[in-house]
């Protein structure tokens, strides 16, 4: 070893005695203080003192300070170690203590106790020296970060040995049994780069508080695994150049983002969200003008305008096959099928259908998505249902954009000026993907009721099919076709039992419902319906009621009958007694039983003819 410059310590020394650990020249370590000898050291010599050497102490292991100034010292440890107090922290909770952060840096040994109050003094003798140029041993050293209880009694004998070729002989079968702990243990816990230097102390009651067990290693090697699926996923998905160079970007930070970081879920989710959208998978179109005019027609009554339009651009599909989505918005008062029209629009193309309600939504965010730096953030709707339907060519239905808000988020009206532009929605970027989506194959149909509160900017982006009410003429008809025919499906009912003759819908229409759709229709049906079913529901319980009583009774039961059906109405008995006839009739004495008295009179126009 080259010679240099030594550390000489004081030959007397104040001692400070601890019983947590054993501090080893060179090394570094943290103690409490909070007995009365060690804390009258603290502030008599630590605190008070103004030089370099008021700051060197003794630390004397394995030895316990008493709790009070009466009791007498314990047998001091012969051996101990010159330190350097390197920082001092004083704390009144729980009870007054004091931290001090001190650094070995030679040994000594006890010659004689000077005094033992307030604090023990000692005359000491240097052993050996701390030399300057210890870098070599730095690394050895910082291995030695956490040692258990029975290393601690090998730690003693450490410092007890003076000669150096002592300490080496009982220091390397302890260093070779600690490298191979840490490299059992690098297999399951990855290096930490950015360490700083570890704290050498060797304290008894410290251990090793968690091994990762096997099913831990199993999971992250299942996290490993998944991670390189994603990549494979991302690297065989048909997403755009753009999308994909940002895809691998990512991937790459997510291999080096630890899984505790609460980015890592969000950057997962990302990149599972872009490999779910649809980039490049569509669905075949039905162009058969003549298929689509008969599943129309079946659908829907009436409605000329719409049916016109949707076998116009089936027409132009057949000639081109690039054609871009048009942009349809039906406007109409509530209840006349706008809806219904566009999922029948999409039955008929051969098309997924998705419907996004717009009504009360005041908030640009939902249309275009949250930015990635706030938390909890999430796609628009748009992007959502084309992750719901798993192709780039939907049929996306609109519902109620004449019921857009405005707030201090934004204005969702002017976020769908790029959705529903044909020039613009082939590159339409979502604030959370942050990379451009087309949206040129999507068919967008919006509902409306009015026109008044569209901005016009919006209303400038659509073709607008003006959807009129029903006639009276029409009703009928859509009643006998689809209304009565479900709301019999509905109550479990046939048509062998229950019949409703025109000129009874014409009377439900004129006298008890006025709107310009069928949904009222549709209720006053669903009410005959309901006490035609508790008719046919009491009917079969008496049918299947037994005749034990007629059979025990004989004679004397007819006799019985005859007297009551002298006595009662005949119509009371024919309500009560016997079982309706099939099918009933709904006429419109019925009707007035069943859903009250007209609520509208007829109206009668009158000529009047001048004299």
């Amino acid at each position: 070893m080259a010679s240099g410059s030594a550390i000489q310590i004081p030959s007397r020394l104040p001692l400070l005695l601890t019983h947590e650990g054993v501090l080893l020249p060179g090394s570094t370590m943290r103690t409490s203080v909070d007995s009365p000898r060690n804390m009258q050291l603290v502030r008599s010599r630590l605190l008070k003192g103004t030089s370099l050497r008021s700051t060197i102490i003794g630390v004397i292991p394995n030895t316990s300070d008493p709790t009070s100034d009466c009791e007498e010292l314990p047998s001091l440890h012969r051996i101990g170690t010159a330190a350097l107090a390197v920082q001092v922290v004083g704390s009144n909770w729980p009870k007054p203590h004091y931290t001090l952060l001190v650094t070995g840096l030679c040994r000594f040994q006890i010659l004689q106790l000077l005094k033992e109050k307030p604090y023990p003094v000692a005359e000491v003798e240097q052993l050996d020296r701390l030399e300057q140029f210890t870098n070599q041993h730095n690394k050895s050293e910082e291995e030695l970060g956490e040692l258990s209880e029975q290393f601690y009694k090998y730690a003693v004998q450490i410092l007890d040995a003076v000669r150096l070729e002592e300490r080496f002989k009982m220091t390397i079968p302890l260093l070779v049994r600690q490298i191979e702990g840490l490299k059992l243990l690098q297999k399951t816990r990855k290096p930490k780069q950015d360490d700083d230097k570890r704290i050498v102390a060797i304290r008894p009651i410290r251990r090793i508080n968690h091994i990762p067990s096997a099913t831990e290693d199993e999971d992250e090697e299942g996290d490993h695994d998944d991670v390189v699926m994603l990549e494979k996923k991302i690297r065989t998905s048909s997403m755009s150049e753009q999308a994909l160079k940002v895809c691998l970007k990512e991937i790459k930070r997510l291999k080096k983002m630890p899984q505790s970081m609460p980015e890592y879920a969000l950057t997962r989710n990302y990149l599972e969200l872009m490999v779910e959208l649809p980039w490049n998978k569509s669905t075949k179109d039905r162009l058969e003008i003549r298929a689509a005019r008969i599943l129309l027609d079946n659908d829907h009554y009436a409605m000329e305008k719409l049916k016109k339009r949707v076998l116009e651009y089936l027409a132009v599909r057949q000639l081109k096959n690039n054609l871009k989505g048009p942009i349809l918005c039906f406007v109409g008062p509530p209840g006349v099928g706008k809806t219904s029209v566009g999922r029948s629009i999409a039955k008929t193309l051969g098309r997924e259908f998705h419907r996004i309600a717009l009504g009360g939504v005041c908030d640009q965010s939902d249309i275009r998505g949250h930015r990635r730096t706030y938390v909890g953030s999430m796609p628009g709707r748009i992007i959502n249902g084309l992750k719901t339907v798993g192709v780039n060519n939907p049929v996306f239905l609109l519902d109620e954009v004449d019921k857009l808000g405005k707030s201090l988020q934004g204005d969702p009206a002017a976020a769908l000026l790029e959705v529903l532009d044909p020039e613009q929605n082939h590159s339409f970027t979502d604030h959370y993907l942050n990379v451009a989506f087309d949206l040129s194959q999507v068919l967008f149909i919006a509902t409306a009721n009015t026109t008044a509160t569209i901005p016009p900017a919006l209303l400038d982006r659509m073709e607008v099919i003006q959807v009129p009410g029903y006639t009276q003429e029409e009703k009928i008809e859509i009643a006998h076709r689809h209304l009565i025919p479900k709301q019999l499906e509905l109550h479990g009912l046939t048509p062998q039992q229950i019949q409703i003759p025109q000129v009874t819908t014409l009377d439900i229409i004129t006298r008890y419902t006025r709107e310009a759709g069928v949904r009222s229709l549709d209720r006053k049906l669903g009410a005959i319906c309901r006490a035609v079913a508790v008719k046919v529901a009491e009917g079969q319980h008496k049918e299947t009621k037994p005749d034990r009583a007629e059979v025990t009774e004989g004679e004397e039961c007819k006799e019985h009958i005859t007297e009551d059906a002298k006595t009662d109405s005949i119509s009371d008995t024919a309500d009560l007694a016997l079982p309706p006839e099939m099918p009933i009739l709904i006429d419109f004495h019925a009707l007035k039983d069943i859903l009250g008295p007209p609520m509208y009179e007829m109206e009668v126009t009158a000529s009047f003819v001048s004299v």
